[in-house]
């Protein structure tokens, strides 16, 4: 073999190691999940919602994250359920961004739109079914706020930050 087809074929094979390393580590970022979330409704006097909820739930040690723009979108109740009502269990799965430790910063949202647009919020719990090597992790948020711009804390959001009951 001739030093220009050692360096050629050296190169080739760099190349091909480095492609797959590309993609191995394209593989592993995009690696998909199960999540299982539940919101609990408060009980109180006009607790409910028709707003839209959005949920953003990350993990402190790495900064992964999950963002669900439309939480009803991801319902797993009964076909016609109306979700986010007075003392609601309400429960919602999809797929996302597999976490590689326990979600631990929760924002869950309300847009104020919608003939009712308060709403009250006990807790919410997510849930992650490990696949592959990713872990099955879960957290609980209590909430216990309004999500208005009528009542105290005058806010359309909760932010949790790893504070809550943990699983």
């Amino acid at each position: 073999m001739t030093i220009r087809q050692l360096e050629s074929s050296s190169s080739m094979k760099l190349l091909i190691a480095m492609a797959g390393l590309l993609a191995f580590a394209a593989e592993s970022s995009a690696a998909q999940c199960r999540y299982e979330v539940v919101v609990q409704t408060g009980d109180r006097t006009n607790a409910g919602t028709d707003a839209r909820v959005s949920l953003q739930v990350s993990s402190a040690n790495n900064g992964s994250q999950l963002f669900v723009p439309n939480l009803e979108s991801w319902g797993e109740m009964y076909a016609d359920h109306d979700y986010f009502e007075k003392g609601n269990l309400d429960r919602f799965g999809g797929n996302g961004p597999c976490m590689p430790y326990q979600p631990l910063d929760m924002v869950i949202t309300s847009d104020g739109s919608g003939n009712k647009p308060s709403w009250y919020v006990d807790y919410v719990q997510v849930t992650q079914l490990g696949v592959g090597g990713a872990p099955s992790v879960m957290h609980k948020w209590s909430v216990n706020q309004w999500l208005a711009t009528d009542m105290a804390p005058h806010l359309l959001n909760a932010t949790r930050n790893g504070c809550g009951v943990t699983a």
